[in-house]
């Protein structure tokens, strides 16, 4: 193989994966969803984006929990409370 070829491949290859990521990317996130939480006095809000708004529902909970809750026990008992509101909206 010449030295020219040896050179264009690995080019070609890496053009079409950051092609995919940018194509992928882009149509990764048809809904997002604002939860609030309130847990033991504390209220945060945080937004989130998934497939489903089931799915971005359940990040937006676990990323107001992160903020809220003291230790492993208390996000445990933070995600298996009802959010306080939940909005969702498709891209």
């Amino acid at each position: 193989m010449s030295k020219r070829i040896k050179v264009l491949i690995p080019l070609v290859l890496g053009g079409a994966f950051l092609a995919y990521l940018v194509v992928s990317s882009m149509q990764l996130s048809p809904v997002t969803c604002e939860v609030t939480m309130d847990f033991r006095g504390r209220t945060e809000t945080r937004q989130a984006s998934g497939q489903t708004s089931d799915e971005a529902t359940m990040t937006a909970t676990n990323n107001a929990c992160a903020l809220i809750a003291n230790g492993r026990d208390e996000s445990i008992l933070c995600g298996q409370t009802p959010p306080a509101s939940v909005e969702c909206e498709e891209s």
